[in-house]
């Protein structure tokens, strides 16, 4: 696979300027190629200076052809504050632009396998390839494990080899798109900023360590990139 691409900017905003500018850029490619793009995007909060930034610049995406997948969800109700979703309801779903038609959110607080079953069938709108959806982005973060969406190091989730997945986590059981599936996507980006995460990204990126899922992801997807500041950067 191609080396991961390293974009490093000298503060929080300024990463999400460039990704912003990223996004919209990608977005633009793939609606006129394939008329439709398919992105999966993370909770915490890491990205919601993204996701506001996005929102303000909403103009600047036709979001009419953007469909938005959650890469993770707590089991908890849409309107806990662990939601993932209520956060980005909060921030990128506040712009009017964005459609919610074309917005999938995990269902939650039902039986899961219920669940995972309904976004399964949601994913299969999405082109596959390999025998797994083929999204046009998955925005990705990276936890101080090392874990990325909700597949943590040692977990079941890291052994899933089909679309979704559903175990354990930090505060409440999780679903979760699994790495293959995120793997497929035509560009990964990871989104990771601050000082407590520049000892993983030198593993992930450095090291290489075979533990960690988002080292997984790095080195095994199509096209990666991660977007730093200096501070998560010190350790490269």
């Amino acid at each position: 696979m191609p080396s991961p691409n390293i974009h490093i900017y000298a503060d929080t905003d300024q990463v999400m300027t460039e990704l912003t500018g990223w996004i919209a850029e990608t977005a633009q490619e793939g609606i006129r190629d394939r008329g439709i793009s398919h992105w999966v995007i993370s909770g915490g909060s890491t990205p919601i200076p993204l996701y506001n930034k996005l929102a303000h610049k909403a103009a600047n995406i036709p979001w009419s052809k953007v469909c938005l997948y959650l890469a993770d969800e707590r089991d908890v109700y849409l309107a806990d504050p662990l939601s993932n979703y209520r956060m980005v309801q909060d921030t990128l779903l506040n712009s009017p632009e964005v459609a919610y038609s074309r917005v999938y959110p995990w269902p939650v607080a039902g039986d899961p396998r219920e669940a995972l079953a309904w976004y399964r069938q949601a994913l299969s709108r999405v082109p596959t390839a390999k025998g797994y959806p083929t999204v046009d982005m998955a925005l990705l973060g990276m936890g101080s494990d090392g874990h990325t969406a909700s597949v943590f190091p040692g977990s079941p989730q890291l052994q899933s080899n089909g679309w979704v997945a559903y175990g354990p986590g930090p505060n409440a059981w999780r679903f979760t798109l699994t790495l293959s599936l995120l793997m497929n996507a035509r560009h990964v980006v990871f989104l990771a900023t601050g000082p407590q995460k520049a000892a993983r990204v030198r593993e992930c990126l450095v090291e290489k360590n075979p533990d960690l899922p988002a080292a997984i992801v790095s080195q095994n997807a199509l096209d990666v990139h991660w977007f730093l500041d200096t501070d998560s950067a010190r350790e490269l």
